[in-house]
């Protein structure tokens, strides 16, 4: 479980949810999936950059360095 609070990002992005409520780590790499656009990348600190890069291993995407995935209809089938 993560709790949003502890990461800057994070936190701002669950703006509609108490960020002090724990979140399963599959709804936090929802979260910054649908709104990496809003994510400063160079203001990240070393705690969130672990974070998001434990969960782009556990979830074979890769955010970090990008300005997010296409979306699906823009994806290619390969």
């Amino acid at each position: 479980m993560i709790i949003p609070a502890e990461y800057e990002s994070l936190n701002l992005l669950c703006w509609n949810r108490d960020p002090q409520n724990p979140i399963e780590r599959c709804e936090a790499w929802a979260i910054y999936k649908r709104d990496w656009r809003l994510v400063w990348q160079d203001t990240l600190d070393e705690a969130e950059i672990a974070l998001i890069k434990s969960l782009q291993d556990e979830f074979g995407e890769v955010l970090l360095g990008t300005d997010g995935l296409p979306p699906p209809w823009a994806q290619r089938d390969t």
